[in-house]
């Protein structure tokens, strides 16, 4: 439980409201499916899932209230929904929705592997779980807003397009910067809406082709 909760805390920091939600409860979301399936066959682990639900449900309503400055009100009117947060794409599990389950196998009991056993136990750390940090702040937040506005169909709709005019598969989909953004000044003025278009992968790898040969010219 301290390592399950020192974990929240960690990716829910006051100095990491610039990532994304998405990137938030998709990092939660693996944290917390990982150790309640791991520990869901221990004894009465339902009251110790439903003390982690109140840590991990004020965790990410303090997060959130930091990251649009809005008030725990606000938070609440506008990402909750029952006992969770979520948003258009994604939905924050909490512990207490993993229920109790038996185990079913029998295991031997062999002295000579009980050690090794018990070590593995100990190894069960958390430290390299991804915590949500993005390499781009708000880049799944952006691709959610981009998918919003601009649907799922190709773009360039090239004569190796995947798409052939017909709608993608949301997890097909390349958001593609228009205007490459080594071309900015300020890199954010890149992320604007209008620089933004949707891409099938064999447009997508044809255009940052396209765009390295220009940027080679150009040097």
């Amino acid at each position: 439980m301290k390592q399950y909760r020192h974990k929240v805390r960690e990716a829910l920091a006051p100095n990491t409201h610039k990532e994304s939600v998405n990137a938030k409860i998709t990092a939660l979301n693996r944290l917390t499916n990982g150790w309640c399936q791991y520990y869901r066959t221990s004894s009465s682990p339902n009251a110790v899932f439903d003390q982690l639900r109140y840590d991990l449900f004020w965790g990410m309503a303090h997060w959130l209230g930091r990251k649009w400055q809005k008030s725990m009100p606000e938070v609440m009117k506008q990402f909750r929904e029952g006992n969770t947060f979520r948003t258009k794409s994604s939905k924050l599990i909490m512990p207490d929705e993993h229920k109790a389950k038996r185990l079913l196998t029998k295991t031997w009991h062999n002295p000579y592997t009980a050690r090794e056993a018990i070590i593995r136990e100990k190894l069960l750390v958390l430290e390299s779980l991804w915590s949500g940090d993005e390499h781009r702040h708000g880049g799944m937040d952006l691709r959610e807003e981009v998918l919003a506005h601009k649907g799922t169909i190709c773009t360039m709709n090239g004569p190796d397009c995947e798409s052939r005019g017909t709608p993608l598969h949301p997890s097909e989909v390349h958001v593609d910067h228009i205007k490459p953004r080594i071309r900015f000044k300020y890199p954010q003025d890149a992320d604007r809406i209008e620089n933004l278009q949707i891409l099938c992968t064999n447009c997508h790898r044809a255009k940052t082709k396209n765009d390295l040969k220009v940027l080679s010219r150009v040097r």
